[in-house]
């Protein structure tokens, strides 16, 4: 019985070295200063191009005493092996940046209140050193950041220290809270509050879950005092709107002092245990995340994120 004989390799199956071996071969006009340019034996670099020959069905080298030269085919074949590993080199670098961190996409959720301070700076400033990591940032209440990183709909949260089990935390900051009051009110004329001087008041508030409420919700529950809320709506810009008609007091953080110059309002900084509110940056897992990630993660100070 006769052995049985494997086919002759397809051109699909012809590997990237012995393109590269093919390229070294025409470049060096010889076999032997081939394989010792890519440090293999010439029999080998011989074999490989007799099965590329195979595989193609034509010849590719003219061997001489003097060396190979290529045939109009192997001509016609340097050309594509030429663009193939050139394509090849940039995959490899591009696959090489994403699992550096230096290409790729970050999903990122942020809550209102750490939008305040050098979170959007250092965001910018990312941005630029890394301008092939794109970002993209959605913001919503503390609660719903954490539960986007939770649910994978985000790869980092960053919000109000608190309501973030089976999270990875980090500190990231605080942010600088403030009493916002008509322009006329009783306590526009003060320098500074303490929050239990709001609580006779009524106050304006979100009608979502949000860090800034909860803490404010802890303070006025220490202090045995029953909140009353006049109006719960959507956004800060509208808290700031109803301060100004008179329907009520509110706590909102201080950086939003800068966009509402033209109202009839008082941004009075807070003082105290209830002055800000810490921040963190919550992640799944250091392991879990996405290269880009942990890049952005060391950009923002994370210890151990790289």
């Amino acid at each position: 019985m006769k052995p049985v004989q494997s086919p002759p390799p397809h051109p699909r199956d012809i590997d990237p070295v012995s393109l590269r071996l093919f390229l070294a071969a025409l470049e060096e006009g010889s076999l032997a200063r081939a394989a010792a340019r890519e440090n293999i034996v010439p029999s080998a670099v011989s074999k490989r191009m007799s099965e590329m020959e195979d595989a193609f069905g034509v010849p590719l080298l003219e061997r001489g005493v003097k060396g190979v030269q290529p045939t109009p085919a192997g001509n016609a074949l340097a050309t594509h092996v030429r663009m193939v590993l050139q394509s090849m080199d940039r995959m490899r670098r591009e696959m090489a940046g994403f699992a550096t961190g230096v290409r790729g996409s970050i999903r990122l959720a942020v809550s209102v209140a750490a939008l305040s301070g050098e979170l959007p700076a250092q965001i910018q400033s990312f941005r630029r050193a890394y301008p092939q990591i794109d970002i993209s940032l959605e913001e919503g209440t503390t609660q719903e950041v954490f539960r986007a990183v939770l649910d994978g709909q985000a790869d980092v949260a960053v919000g109000s220290d608190f309501g973030h089990d089976g999270l990875q935390v980090f500190p990231c900051g605080r942010c600088d809270l403030a009493a916002v009051v008509p322009g006329q009110h009783l306590l526009a004329d003060r320098e500074t509050l303490d929050y239990a001087q709001l609580l006779p008041f009524e106050q304006i508030e979100l009608n979502r879950d949000n860090g800034i409420s909860a803490v404010f919700q802890q303070a006025a529950q220490e202090a045995g005092v029953m909140r009353r809320i006049s109006a719960r709506v959507s956004s800060h810009e509208t808290i700031c709107m109803l301060v100004a008609r008179g329907m009520g007091v509110a706590v909102v953080p201080m950086y939003l002092k800068a966009r509402h110059a033209n109202l009839d309002i008082r941004f009075i900084p807070l003082v105290g245990a209830w002055s800000s509110t810490s921040l963190c940056i919550a992640v799944l897992g250091l392991e879990a995340l996405p290269p880009a990630a942990r890049v952005l993660l060391t950009h923002l100070g994370v210890a151990g994120a790289a």
